[in-house]
């Protein structure tokens, strides 16, 4: 009679009436190994979902290596933005004036019919190119500035946000006038004009919002991070101006636009 061990691992011991017999289990069949073409196939997936992942994520200097439209309406509240070199025409800088959360986009581009002067923005262009942003950031050409576009002769630019958005002052200075925008009988916001300290031989002027009501002729405005005056929101100007920033946005291309002028020409209109 024979007494078969069904709980071995390694192997299975009987009885029988000659002796002890202990069979061995069959030898496992060897491992397969992938062939060359399935280790490269393996190999190039591996690399093509690390290379997305590492546009999609990664940035450098904190600006997206792969910038994408931003959505026009935003849940974030609003306020003062970060601080944040956006332009220069001279001695004067002008600041990012919006929250940077609420930004849709910034475009650089000429204002037909005003004496606007040539602004040079500070940032890196949206259509520089992968090796363009990394050559810049570590030249250190975009001095912590902002995305941007550019059309044309950089005299004005549109600095787009939802309406309703806070709109803080570009520079530090005084307000010189505050004039309403009219298009055919329709109110269109506020123009403003501010005199900035750096240099009173110009006027940043600032028009697309509608000025706020604590905001008055000679009212001094700052940029300072603890006391950042705010000058105003954004209004819908869409119905009334060419929405040039429409192109660059998800929405109707709303608005605060900057101008630096000169102080004559700004006086004499």
């Amino acid at each position: 009679m024979a007494v078969h061990d069904e709980q071995a691992d390694v192997a299975t011991v009987e009885l029988t009436g000659s002796g002890v017999d202990i069979l061995l289990p069959p030898p496992a069949p060897p491992a397969r190994r992938l062939g060359g073409g399935r280790i490269a196939v393996a190999c190039l997936l591996a690399a093509a979902v690390l290379a997305v992942g590492a546009v999609q994520v990664v940035g450098f200097g904190g600006v997206d290596l792969m910038p994408s439209v931003a959505p026009a309406e935003r849940i974030l509240p609003s306020g003062a933005p970060r601080p944040q070199t956006m332009a220069r025409q001279g001695a004067v800088v002008l600041f990012v004036p919006i929250a940077q959360t609420r930004i849709t986009a910034i475009l650089y581009h000429p204002v037909a019919g005003t004496s606007g002067l040539t602004l040079e923005p500070v940032g890196q262009p949206v259509d520089e190119g992968l090796i363009g942003r990394i050559i810049s950031g570590f030249a250190g050409d975009d001095a912590g500035g902002p995305s941007y576009a550019v059309e044309g002769d950089p005299t004005a630019v549109d600095v787009g946000a939802p309406v309703g958005t806070d709109v803080y002052a570009p520079v530090d200075g005084k307000v010189l006038s505050i004039t309403p925008v009219i298009v055919e009988g329709v109110a269109y916001g506020d123009q403003i004009a501010i005199e900035p300290l750096a240099n009173p031989g110009v006027v940043v002027v600032a028009s697309g919002l509608q000025a706020d009501p604590d905001l008055s002729v000679g009212t001094p405005v700052s940029t300072r991070p603890d006391a950042w005056t705010p000058i105003g929101r954004i209004v819908d100007v869409t119905g009334a101006l060419d929405p040039v920033l429409s192109g660059y946005t998800q929405d109707g291309g709303n608005r605060v636009q900057l101008e630096v002028r000169p102080a004559t020409a700004v006086a004499a209109t």
